[in-house]
């Protein structure tokens, strides 16, 4: 799986139309082939940071995201931040959830608390 991440930083005059265009590309986005997801979260402790994610399933349908018009929409919204935006593409193998937490926390209870 790829994670795509894109943090941005806007001028308070930009950042209505940023988050706008990126929630009007998420749904769309969500439908491509190979994507299992895609969101727009607006920073709590720095209101004019917008965060893009999306995750895909395969390199190739990826990369074919990247090249894609829905992409180079992206792209104008990268263009229109404050500051050059944090971008990072990371490879998953394997994903856990909060079963984890359950058995990280259980291994350090006594036996006695279980």
């Amino acid at each position: 799986m790829i994670h795509s991440s894109l943090r941005m930083k806007f001028t308070s005059e930009k950042l209505p139309e940023a988050g706008e265009i990126l929630c009007s590309l998420v749904e769309r986005i969500r439908v491509s082939q190979g994507c299992m997801g895609s969101d727009v979260y607006q920073h709590l402790l720095e209101p004019d940071v917008l965060l893009f994610e999306e995750w895909w399933d395969n390199h190739a349908d990826f990369e074919r995201h990247l090249r894609s018009g829905l992409y180079q929409r992206v792209i104008l919204v990268i263009e229109m931040a404050k500051e050059y935006p944090v971008v990072k593409f990371s490879e998953i193998a394997q994903t856990t959830g909060l079963e984890t937490v359950e058995k990280s926390r259980r291994d350090l209870l006594p036996a006695s608390e279980l």
